[in-house]
Protein backbone atom coordinates (compact mmCIF):
# COMPACT_ATOMS: atom_id res chain seq x y z
CA UNK A 1 0.00 0.00 0.00
CA UNK A 2 2.89 2.35 0.72
CA UNK A 3 4.16 2.14 -2.85
CA UNK A 4 0.73 3.13 -4.19
CA UNK A 5 0.80 6.35 -2.19
CA UNK A 6 4.38 7.21 -3.05
CA UNK A 7 3.80 9.09 -6.32
CA UNK A 8 0.63 11.05 -5.38
CA UNK A 9 2.13 11.69 -1.94
CA UNK A 10 5.31 13.08 -3.47
CA UNK A 11 3.26 15.39 -5.68
CA UNK A 12 1.21 16.65 -2.72
CA UNK A 13 4.35 17.22 -0.63
CA UNK A 14 6.01 19.09 -3.51
CA UNK A 15 2.87 21.17 -4.02
CA UNK A 16 2.68 22.16 -0.35
CA UNK A 17 6.37 23.15 -0.27
CA UNK A 18 5.91 25.16 -3.45
CA UNK A 19 2.79 26.81 -2.04
CA UNK A 20 4.68 28.02 1.04
CA UNK A 21 7.60 29.28 -1.05
CA UNK A 22 5.21 31.07 -3.42
CA UNK A 23 3.47 32.77 -0.50
CA UNK A 24 6.85 34.11 0.61
CA UNK A 25 7.63 35.18 -2.96
CA UNK A 26 4.33 37.01 -3.46
CA UNK A 27 4.72 38.81 -0.12
CA UNK A 28 8.39 39.77 -0.46
CA UNK A 29 9.33 39.66 -4.14
CA UNK A 30 7.35 42.63 -5.51
CA UNK A 31 7.17 46.39 -4.99
CA UNK A 32 4.18 47.55 -3.01
CA UNK A 33 1.70 49.43 -5.20
CA UNK A 34 3.27 48.71 -8.61
CA UNK A 35 3.51 44.91 -8.35
CA UNK A 36 6.82 45.12 -10.22
CA UNK A 37 9.35 42.42 -9.28
CA UNK A 38 12.22 43.37 -7.00
CA UNK A 39 15.54 42.89 -8.76
CA UNK A 40 17.50 39.99 -7.31
CA UNK A 41 14.91 39.12 -4.67
CA UNK A 42 16.01 35.87 -2.91
CA UNK A 43 12.44 34.56 -2.90
CA UNK A 44 12.30 34.81 -6.70
CA UNK A 45 15.33 32.54 -7.11
CA UNK A 46 13.99 30.21 -4.44
CA UNK A 47 10.67 29.97 -6.29
CA UNK A 48 12.45 29.12 -9.55
CA UNK A 49 14.64 26.56 -7.79
CA UNK A 50 11.65 24.85 -6.18
CA UNK A 51 9.70 24.77 -9.46
CA UNK A 52 12.62 23.19 -11.32
CA UNK A 53 13.28 20.76 -8.47
CA UNK A 54 9.65 19.61 -8.46
CA UNK A 55 9.74 18.92 -12.19
CA UNK A 56 13.05 17.05 -11.98
CA UNK A 57 12.08 14.93 -8.96
CA UNK A 58 8.70 13.93 -10.38
CA UNK A 59 10.28 13.13 -13.75
CA UNK A 60 12.85 10.87 -12.04
CA UNK A 61 10.11 9.11 -10.05
CA UNK A 62 8.23 8.35 -13.28
CA UNK A 63 11.23 6.88 -15.09
CA UNK A 64 11.46 3.19 -15.87
CA UNK A 65 9.64 0.55 -17.84
CA UNK A 66 5.87 0.89 -18.02
CA UNK A 67 2.92 -1.01 -19.41
CA UNK A 68 1.17 0.31 -22.48
CA UNK A 69 -2.60 0.86 -22.38
CA UNK A 70 -3.20 1.56 -26.06
CA UNK A 71 -6.86 2.42 -26.68
CA UNK A 72 -7.75 1.04 -23.24
CA UNK A 73 -8.84 3.86 -20.93
CA UNK A 74 -10.61 1.42 -18.62
CA UNK A 75 -7.53 -0.76 -18.26
CA UNK A 76 -5.48 2.29 -17.23
CA UNK A 77 -7.90 4.11 -14.93
CA UNK A 78 -10.32 1.56 -13.44
CA UNK A 79 -9.71 0.67 -9.81
CA UNK A 80 -11.48 -1.18 -7.04
CA UNK A 81 -9.96 1.07 -4.38
CA UNK A 82 -12.42 3.47 -2.80
CA UNK A 83 -9.78 6.15 -2.19
CA UNK A 84 -9.05 6.66 -5.90
CA UNK A 85 -12.71 6.52 -6.93
CA UNK A 86 -13.71 8.94 -4.17
CA UNK A 87 -10.87 11.30 -5.09
CA UNK A 88 -11.90 11.42 -8.75
CA UNK A 89 -15.57 11.95 -7.84
CA UNK A 90 -14.66 14.70 -5.36
CA UNK A 91 -12.67 16.34 -8.14
CA UNK A 92 -15.70 16.08 -10.42
CA UNK A 93 -17.92 17.75 -7.82
CA UNK A 94 -15.44 20.62 -7.42
CA UNK A 95 -15.24 21.05 -11.21
CA UNK A 96 -19.03 21.32 -11.30
CA UNK A 97 -18.94 23.89 -8.49
CA UNK A 98 -16.21 25.82 -10.30
CA UNK A 99 -18.18 25.70 -13.54
CA UNK A 100 -21.29 27.04 -11.83
CA UNK A 101 -19.29 29.85 -10.22
CA UNK A 102 -17.66 30.66 -13.58
CA UNK A 103 -21.11 30.99 -15.14
CA UNK A 104 -22.15 33.28 -12.29
CA UNK A 105 -19.02 35.38 -12.86
CA UNK A 106 -20.18 36.08 -16.40
CA UNK A 107 -23.90 36.43 -15.64
CA UNK A 108 -23.34 38.85 -12.74
CA UNK A 109 -20.79 41.00 -14.60
CA UNK A 110 -21.90 44.57 -15.48
CA UNK A 111 -23.28 45.27 -18.95
CA UNK A 112 -21.47 47.82 -21.10
CA UNK A 113 -24.26 50.13 -22.25
CA UNK A 114 -22.24 51.41 -25.23
CA UNK A 115 -21.27 48.06 -26.79
CA UNK A 116 -24.12 46.08 -25.22
CA UNK A 117 -21.62 43.50 -24.02
CA UNK A 118 -20.70 42.25 -20.59
CA UNK A 119 -17.46 43.52 -19.13
CA UNK A 120 -16.31 39.96 -18.38
CA UNK A 121 -15.19 37.78 -21.29
CA UNK A 122 -17.67 35.28 -22.74
CA UNK A 123 -14.88 32.73 -22.13
CA UNK A 124 -16.11 32.53 -18.53
CA UNK A 125 -19.54 31.38 -19.68
CA UNK A 126 -18.01 28.80 -22.03
CA UNK A 127 -15.64 27.69 -19.26
CA UNK A 128 -18.60 27.23 -16.94
CA UNK A 129 -20.46 25.06 -19.44
CA UNK A 130 -17.43 22.91 -20.24
CA UNK A 131 -16.48 22.52 -16.56
CA UNK A 132 -20.02 21.33 -15.80
CA UNK A 133 -19.82 18.83 -18.65
CA UNK A 134 -16.32 17.74 -17.61
CA UNK A 135 -17.50 17.05 -14.06
CA UNK A 136 -20.46 15.07 -15.38
CA UNK A 137 -18.17 13.17 -17.74
CA UNK A 138 -15.80 12.16 -14.93
CA UNK A 139 -18.80 10.95 -12.91
CA UNK A 140 -20.19 8.83 -15.76
CA UNK A 141 -16.75 7.39 -16.52
CA UNK A 142 -16.24 6.39 -12.90
CA UNK A 143 -19.68 4.79 -12.69
CA UNK A 144 -19.22 2.80 -15.89
CA UNK A 145 -15.74 1.60 -14.95
CA UNK A 146 -16.92 0.70 -11.44
CA UNK A 147 -19.65 -1.47 -12.95
CA UNK A 148 -17.30 -3.05 -15.49
CA UNK A 149 -19.19 -1.60 -18.43
CA UNK A 150 -17.85 0.05 -21.60
CA UNK A 151 -17.26 3.79 -21.46
CA UNK A 152 -18.33 6.51 -23.87
CA UNK A 153 -14.99 7.82 -25.09
CA UNK A 154 -16.29 11.32 -25.84
CA UNK A 155 -16.43 12.08 -22.10
CA UNK A 156 -12.66 11.60 -21.74
CA UNK A 157 -11.84 14.69 -23.84
CA UNK A 158 -14.02 17.21 -21.98
CA UNK A 159 -11.63 18.10 -19.10
CA UNK A 160 -8.97 19.05 -21.66
CA UNK A 161 -11.34 21.35 -23.54
CA UNK A 162 -12.36 22.94 -20.23
CA UNK A 163 -8.69 23.70 -19.51
CA UNK A 164 -8.41 25.53 -22.86
CA UNK A 165 -11.24 27.88 -21.87
CA UNK A 166 -9.78 28.14 -18.37
CA UNK A 167 -6.57 29.65 -19.76
CA UNK A 168 -8.49 32.04 -22.03
CA UNK A 169 -10.84 33.26 -19.29
CA UNK A 170 -8.06 34.01 -16.81
CA UNK A 171 -5.80 35.60 -19.39
CA UNK A 172 -8.42 38.07 -20.63
CA UNK A 173 -9.64 38.94 -17.12
CA UNK A 174 -6.54 38.82 -14.90
CA UNK A 175 -3.22 37.77 -16.37
CA UNK A 176 -3.01 40.18 -19.32
CA UNK A 177 -3.14 43.14 -16.91
CA UNK A 178 -0.27 41.89 -14.73
CA UNK A 179 3.04 43.75 -15.26
CA UNK A 180 5.19 40.71 -14.45
CA UNK A 181 5.10 37.04 -15.41
CA UNK A 182 6.04 36.21 -11.84
CA UNK A 183 2.57 37.27 -10.69
CA UNK A 184 0.78 34.64 -12.77
CA UNK A 185 3.47 32.26 -14.03
CA UNK A 186 2.70 29.42 -11.62
CA UNK A 187 -1.11 29.50 -12.12
CA UNK A 188 -0.58 29.60 -15.89
CA UNK A 189 1.88 26.70 -15.74
CA UNK A 190 -0.53 24.74 -13.53
CA UNK A 191 -3.41 25.09 -16.00
CA UNK A 192 -1.11 24.33 -18.95
CA UNK A 193 0.09 21.11 -17.29
CA UNK A 194 -3.51 20.21 -16.44
CA UNK A 195 -4.42 20.77 -20.08
CA UNK A 196 -1.62 18.48 -21.29
CA UNK A 197 -2.47 15.80 -18.72
CA UNK A 198 -6.19 15.84 -19.57
CA UNK A 199 -5.53 15.78 -23.31
CA UNK A 200 -3.14 12.84 -22.89
CA UNK A 201 -5.73 11.00 -20.79
CA UNK A 202 -8.34 11.61 -23.46
CA UNK A 203 -5.92 10.52 -26.18
CA UNK A 204 -5.37 7.24 -24.34
CA UNK A 205 -8.92 6.21 -25.27
CA UNK A 206 -8.17 6.84 -28.95
CA UNK A 207 -4.56 5.78 -29.54
CA UNK A 208 -1.09 5.23 -28.11
CA UNK A 209 0.16 7.26 -25.14
CA UNK A 210 3.40 6.83 -23.20
CA UNK A 211 2.42 5.75 -19.68
CA UNK A 212 5.44 7.31 -17.95
CA UNK A 213 4.85 10.63 -19.67
CA UNK A 214 1.16 10.64 -18.72
CA UNK A 215 1.99 9.75 -15.14
CA UNK A 216 4.47 12.63 -14.93
CA UNK A 217 1.99 15.15 -16.37
CA UNK A 218 -0.73 14.15 -13.89
CA UNK A 219 1.64 14.43 -10.93
CA UNK A 220 3.25 17.70 -12.05
CA UNK A 221 -0.15 19.28 -12.75
CA UNK A 222 -1.38 18.27 -9.31
CA UNK A 223 1.71 19.75 -7.62
CA UNK A 224 1.56 23.08 -9.49
CA UNK A 225 -2.20 23.35 -8.97
CA UNK A 226 -1.55 23.26 -5.24
CA UNK A 227 1.15 25.93 -5.60
CA UNK A 228 -1.28 28.18 -7.48
CA UNK A 229 -3.59 28.29 -4.46
CA UNK A 230 -1.12 30.72 -2.86
CA UNK A 231 -2.27 33.46 -5.25
CA UNK A 232 -5.54 34.25 -3.46
CA UNK A 233 -7.68 33.16 -6.38
CA UNK A 234 -11.39 33.88 -6.98
CA UNK A 235 -13.77 31.18 -5.76
CA UNK A 236 -14.37 29.80 -9.26
CA UNK A 237 -10.64 29.36 -9.89
CA UNK A 238 -10.05 27.91 -6.41
CA UNK A 239 -12.71 25.25 -6.98
CA UNK A 240 -11.29 24.43 -10.42
CA UNK A 241 -7.69 24.15 -9.17
CA UNK A 242 -8.72 21.91 -6.26
CA UNK A 243 -10.99 19.82 -8.46
CA UNK A 244 -8.31 19.31 -11.08
CA UNK A 245 -5.79 18.43 -8.36
CA UNK A 246 -7.99 15.69 -6.91
CA UNK A 247 -8.94 14.35 -10.33
CA UNK A 248 -5.40 14.20 -11.71
CA UNK A 249 -3.70 12.87 -8.56
CA UNK A 250 -6.39 10.18 -8.18
CA UNK A 251 -5.91 9.28 -11.83
CA UNK A 252 -2.13 9.13 -11.29
CA UNK A 253 -2.62 6.82 -8.32
CA UNK A 254 -4.84 4.46 -10.33
CA UNK A 255 -2.48 4.54 -13.32
CA UNK A 256 0.52 3.72 -11.12
CA UNK A 257 -1.43 0.88 -9.50
CA UNK A 258 -2.50 -0.66 -12.81
CA UNK A 259 0.94 -0.08 -14.28
CA UNK A 260 2.43 -2.27 -11.55
CA UNK A 261 0.05 -5.14 -12.30
CA UNK A 262 0.76 -7.86 -14.86
CA UNK A 263 -0.77 -7.19 -18.26
CA UNK A 264 -4.34 -8.45 -18.53
CA UNK A 265 -7.81 -7.70 -19.79
CA UNK A 266 -9.75 -4.67 -18.46
CA UNK A 267 -12.88 -5.15 -16.28
CA UNK A 268 -15.16 -4.48 -19.26
CA UNK A 269 -13.47 -7.09 -21.50
CA UNK A 270 -16.64 -9.22 -21.58
CA UNK A 271 -18.34 -6.52 -23.66
CA UNK A 272 -15.58 -6.19 -26.27
CA UNK A 273 -17.12 -8.40 -29.00
CA UNK A 274 -20.36 -6.41 -29.20
CA UNK A 275 -19.32 -2.79 -28.65
CA UNK A 276 -16.78 -0.20 -29.74
CA UNK A 277 -15.34 -0.04 -26.23
CA UNK A 278 -12.54 2.47 -26.01
CA UNK A 279 -12.14 2.90 -29.77
CA UNK A 280 -13.22 6.27 -31.20
CA UNK A 281 -16.97 6.39 -31.67
CA UNK A 282 -17.95 5.29 -35.17
CA UNK A 283 -14.47 4.12 -36.18
CA UNK A 284 -14.50 0.56 -34.86
CA UNK A 285 -13.21 -1.76 -37.55
CA UNK A 286 -15.19 -4.85 -38.44
CA UNK A 287 -13.77 -8.19 -37.29
CA UNK A 288 -11.58 -9.91 -39.87
CA UNK A 289 -13.93 -12.91 -40.10
CA UNK A 290 -16.80 -10.74 -41.31
CA UNK A 291 -14.57 -9.12 -43.93
CA UNK A 292 -13.49 -12.53 -45.24
CA UNK A 293 -17.09 -13.67 -45.34
CA UNK A 294 -18.12 -10.67 -47.41
CA UNK A 295 -15.19 -11.19 -49.79
CA UNK A 296 -16.19 -14.83 -50.34
CA UNK A 297 -19.79 -13.83 -51.17
CA UNK A 298 -18.61 -11.30 -53.73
Amino acid sequence: MGKLWRLPGAAVLAGIVGLLVRLAYLNNGFEVGTNLPLSGAPTMWLMLLVAVAVVVVLALLCRGKHRQFDQCYTGAFSSGRLVWNAGALAGAVLLVVGGFLALLTWVNSPLDTVNQQRTVSIAWALLGILALLAGAGIYFLQVQMRRGRPILTGWTALPGFACCLWIMANYYTYWAAEPSLGRYGIPLLAVALSLLACMEMGALAFGKVKTGQLLFLCLAAGAFNLMALADGLPLADTALYLGMTLYLLSSAGVLAENDAKPAGLPPCADHCPQCAGCAPMGTMKEPEKKKKGKAAQS
